[in-house]
């Protein structure tokens, strides 16, 4: 069974393929043909996830399995390896996490920020970066220590939620 038909017969969980239909406005004959394995349109599933009321993971989680299904494993796999390339360059790394945090949602962002601010968390930013030099003298390259929490998740706070005391001795 293929990942697709998984995902579409959890969010329709208990119900019968006709209460589904009635709540989705999708056909009793779509849905059964979905979890057969047939192909669907993308309109189709954005309907049953909008109807359904599904929270944003189940939703991912849907779409991924319905990519997947219309790409192939084999091509799937491609795909999944380029959106999560390996790091070859310095500079490499945080490029893609300002990639992944710029594509959160606002409470998303704040909820990480917001933990980031956490004095305990500041506390151990100097162990986690001794981990990183050490790290990377392993790999050869010069390292690096910080000792004060980075000012540039200072200024990050403080562009999306006000002022965040950047410039403040802590």
């Amino acid at each position: 069974m293929n990942a697709f038909v998984d995902a579409i017969r959890r969010v329709r969980g208990e119900m019968t393929f006709v209460d589904m239909a009635e709540r989705t406005g999708v056909s009793r004959q779509t849905l059964m043909a979905m979890e057969a394995g047939l192909p669907t349109k993308l309109s189709t599933l954005r309907q049953i996830a909008q109807r359904c009321k599904l929270a944003d993971d189940q939703w991912e989680e849907l779409l991924a399995a319905w990519v997947e299904s219309e790409l192939g494993s084999e091509d799937f796999a491609r795909l999944n390896k380029r959106l999560s390339p390996k790091f070859e360059k310095a500079g490499d790394a945080e490029k893609l996490l300002l990639t992944v945090f710029n594509r959160l949602k606002k409470s998303e962002k704040k909820a990480i920020l917001t933990t980031m601010m956490a004095k305990p968390v500041r506390d151990l930013l100097p162990g986690l970066n001794e981990l990183l030099a050490v790290r990377e003298f392993a790999l050869k390259k010069a390292p690096k220590m910080r000792e004060e929490f980075p000012v540039e998740y200072l200024k990050l706070v403080e562009k999306y939620f006000g002022d965040a005391g950047v410039g403040k001795k802590r």
